[in-house]
Protein backbone atom coordinates (compact mmCIF):
# COMPACT_ATOMS: atom_id res chain seq x y z
CA UNK A 1 0.00 0.00 0.00
CA UNK A 2 1.35 3.51 -0.86
CA UNK A 3 0.36 6.67 1.20
CA UNK A 4 -3.57 6.24 2.13
CA UNK A 5 -5.11 8.87 1.12
CA UNK A 6 -7.90 11.39 2.96
CA UNK A 7 -10.70 8.72 2.46
CA UNK A 8 -9.66 4.98 2.39
CA UNK A 9 -11.73 3.09 4.97
CA UNK A 10 -9.63 1.23 7.58
CA UNK A 11 -10.37 -1.25 10.01
CA UNK A 12 -9.36 -4.24 12.12
CA UNK A 13 -9.16 -7.44 10.26
CA UNK A 14 -11.59 -9.71 11.74
CA UNK A 15 -9.06 -12.46 12.34
CA UNK A 16 -6.95 -10.38 14.55
CA UNK A 17 -7.60 -10.54 18.51
CA UNK A 18 -6.25 -7.80 20.71
CA UNK A 19 -5.89 -7.12 24.35
CA UNK A 20 -5.00 -3.98 26.84
CA UNK A 21 -1.76 -3.38 28.22
CA UNK A 22 -0.51 -1.59 31.03
CA UNK A 23 1.02 0.56 28.41
CA UNK A 24 -0.97 0.02 24.87
CA UNK A 25 -1.57 -3.20 23.75
CA UNK A 26 -1.18 -6.59 22.38
CA UNK A 27 -2.13 -7.96 19.00
CA UNK A 28 -2.53 -11.23 18.02
CA UNK A 29 -3.37 -12.49 14.42
CA UNK A 30 -4.89 -15.48 14.11
CA UNK A 31 -3.73 -16.52 10.58
CA UNK A 32 -0.44 -16.73 11.02
CA UNK A 33 0.05 -16.71 15.06
CA UNK A 34 2.46 -13.60 15.26
CA UNK A 35 1.99 -11.17 18.28
CA UNK A 36 2.50 -7.47 17.50
CA UNK A 37 2.85 -5.30 20.59
CA UNK A 38 1.79 -1.18 20.29
CA UNK A 39 2.31 1.59 22.18
CA UNK A 40 -0.43 3.99 23.70
CA UNK A 41 -0.39 5.42 20.52
CA UNK A 42 -1.35 2.80 18.19
CA UNK A 43 -3.47 1.21 20.89
CA UNK A 44 -5.17 3.90 20.40
CA UNK A 45 -5.69 3.47 16.84
CA UNK A 46 -6.57 0.12 17.10
CA UNK A 47 -9.36 0.89 19.16
CA UNK A 48 -10.42 3.24 16.36
CA UNK A 49 -10.46 0.83 13.69
CA UNK A 50 -13.28 -1.56 15.09
CA UNK A 51 -15.62 0.17 13.00
CA UNK A 52 -14.20 1.42 9.46
CA UNK A 53 -12.75 4.75 9.78
CA UNK A 54 -11.62 7.19 6.86
CA UNK A 55 -7.98 7.62 7.20
CA UNK A 56 -8.29 11.58 7.78
CA UNK A 57 -10.95 10.88 9.81
CA UNK A 58 -8.41 8.86 12.27
CA UNK A 59 -5.57 11.59 11.32
CA UNK A 60 -8.25 14.36 13.51
CA UNK A 61 -8.91 11.81 16.31
CA UNK A 62 -5.27 11.30 16.67
CA UNK A 63 -4.15 14.51 16.17
CA UNK A 64 -6.89 15.83 18.72
CA UNK A 65 -6.19 13.14 21.13
CA UNK A 66 -2.24 13.85 21.56
CA UNK A 67 -2.25 17.30 20.42
CA UNK A 68 0.33 16.53 17.66
CA UNK A 69 0.69 18.44 14.07
CA UNK A 70 -1.56 17.38 11.61
CA UNK A 71 1.41 16.56 9.09
CA UNK A 72 3.74 14.58 11.79
CA UNK A 73 0.34 12.30 12.84
CA UNK A 74 -0.44 12.30 9.01
CA UNK A 75 3.45 10.36 8.28
CA UNK A 76 3.18 8.82 11.20
CA UNK A 77 -0.20 7.21 10.66
CA UNK A 78 0.53 6.54 6.79
CA UNK A 79 3.18 4.29 7.85
CA UNK A 80 1.83 2.49 10.99
CA UNK A 81 -1.38 2.00 8.67
CA UNK A 82 0.83 0.39 5.98
CA UNK A 83 2.90 -1.69 8.40
CA UNK A 84 -0.25 -3.13 9.60
CA UNK A 85 -1.87 -4.06 5.91
CA UNK A 86 1.73 -5.72 5.69
CA UNK A 87 1.20 -7.72 8.87
CA UNK A 88 -2.30 -8.72 7.83
CA UNK A 89 -3.59 -6.99 10.89
CA UNK A 90 -6.15 -4.31 8.93
CA UNK A 91 -8.13 -4.20 6.10
CA UNK A 92 -8.14 -1.24 3.84
CA UNK A 93 -10.40 0.11 0.83
CA UNK A 94 -11.82 2.72 -1.31
CA UNK A 95 -15.45 3.95 -0.17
Amino acid sequence: MEQPDAAVLISGDPEVVGCTLAEGSALLNMRTYVYYALNDVGAFVWDALREPVAFGSLVERVCSEFGAPAARVEADLAQLVRQMDAAGLVQCRQP
